[in-house]
């Protein structure tokens, strides 16, 4: 196995896209690309516009949603504004049996249709059977037109090389999976926006370029594929 000598490591943005960075040299042959070990950062902040969230406009108003790019097990949360420009992010699953609880109303709490459970709306019970929290996020109000949801502990690193295999050279990317996940591979021709395009990528170093997304299994994975073009960025993002 052979693998390039020159490596870099940068932070990623805190955001819910989060990707191994490949950076190739103009002219050169896909041996010479650049690659970059990238450690994600342990946060994932969602931000919640109020023009897309109207409900949270006002004191009281609450809405329950599912958030892109978390864990199936913790991506339903509910979002409430309470008076003085004070929210509160819980997560949706009663901790009861798992059914989602509605969002907020006043004098009533978070309410479990299934069996009654009540929560206040920091996610402490208010009325059993339930008998622990709701699981709560830390909020961060911008002053006028937005909230954001911090999910903690998220964050994962990709390690990156190029290696020689019977197929030819290829980027390898190994990085921990999230069970039930869902992970794409996508190259942009510049880092951060630009044109992006999914592309295809083998489980094997020398298997057939013809899978497209990656479900995690909560164990380490490789994804390899075929370096293309003198330059651009590669990008692994959870669906």
């Amino acid at each position: 196995m052979k693998t390039n000598p020159t490596f870099q490591r940068r932070d990623v943005l805190r955001t819910l896209s989060y990707g191994a960075v490949c950076a190739g040299m103009c002219g050169a042959g896909p041996m010479r690309w650049l690659l970059a070990d990238i450690h994600a950062g342990e946060t994932a902040v969602y931000r919640m516009s109020f023009d897309e969230f109207p409900q949270l406009k006002n004191s009281y108003g609450s809405v329950r949603l599912n958030v892109a790019g978390i864990p199936s097990a913790s991506n339903q949360i509910v979002v409430t504004r309470m008076p003085g420009n004070q929210f509160y992010a819980v997560s949706a699953k009663c901790t009861h049996r798992g059914v989602a609880v509605d969002p907020f109303k006043k004098g009533k709490g978070l309410y479990c249709r299934a069996h009654g459970s009540q929560f206040d709306v920091d996610g402490r019970v208010v009325r059993g059977p339930a008998r622990s929290a709701l699981k709560s996020y830390d909020t961060s109000y911008d002053g006028s037109g937005s909230v954001s949801v911090a999910f903690p502990n998220l964050g994962y690193s990709v390690a990156t090389s190029v290696i020689q295999t019977g197929a030819g050279d290829r980027v390898a990317l190994s990085f921990k999976t999230i069970s039930g996940m869902k992970y794409t591979v996508m190259v942009r021709d510049k880092l951060g926006g630009g044109d992006a395009e999914a592309v295809q990528f083998a489980t094997t170093p020398d298997g057939p370029l013809s899978a497209s997304r990656f479900t995690g299994n909560g164990k380490t994975t490789t994804l390899y594929l075929q370096p293309v073009g003198d330059a651009g960025f590669i990008q692994v993002v959870r669906e």
